[in-house]
């Protein structure tokens, strides 16, 4: 029987699974190992919104990892977190008429609901309308499903 990522706690681990499913040209495990780990970011934080933005953060640096093929931190974004907080950054992302690079590279791989904006429409009860509505509009103008 096959590891399953979804019930993996070690990114580690994650990453290991990952590289034997690239390596054997398994895309579902590949997309399983990826969610899993843009999942595993922010865990241990409380706050969901703030947690969906860790998994956010997670997520685009995994994409940059990928495409330049090391470990690379978004420090931006992660300065802009520790100043300004979750609700900024997420309002400041989604309010941005022009997408981030790791909005695009998310929703092209499929995985929009590790992107700011889907954050902000997920708990649209904690940001300002214009907000939401701009966060709506970036990801119906990509087609995304957007949450419930």
């Amino acid at each position: 029987m096959a590891a399953d990522p979804d019930k993996m706690t070690d990114p580690a681990a994650v990453r290991r699974l990952l590289a034997n499913a690239e390596r054997l040209e398994n895309p579902e495990v590949v997309a399983a190992c990826q969610r899993r780990l843009y999942e595993l970011g922010g865990q241990d934080i409380e706050d969901p919104v703030e947690r969906r933005l860790w998994q956010a953060v997670t997520a685009y640096e995994e994409t940059l990892r990928q495409k330049h093929g090391k470990t690379q931190q978004a420090s931006y974004t992660r300065r802009k977190i520790a100043a300004k907080g979750a609700i900024v950054t997420l309002s400041d992302w989604a309010i941005d008429p022009k997408p981030t690079p790791g909005f695009a590279a998310l929703v092209a791989a499929g995985m929009a609901r590790f992107t700011g904006e889907y954050v902000v429409v997920e708990f649209r009860d904690r940001f300002a309308p214009e907000v939401v509505e701009a966060a709506i509009q970036k990801l119906r103008a990509l087609e995304v499903v957007l949450p419930e």
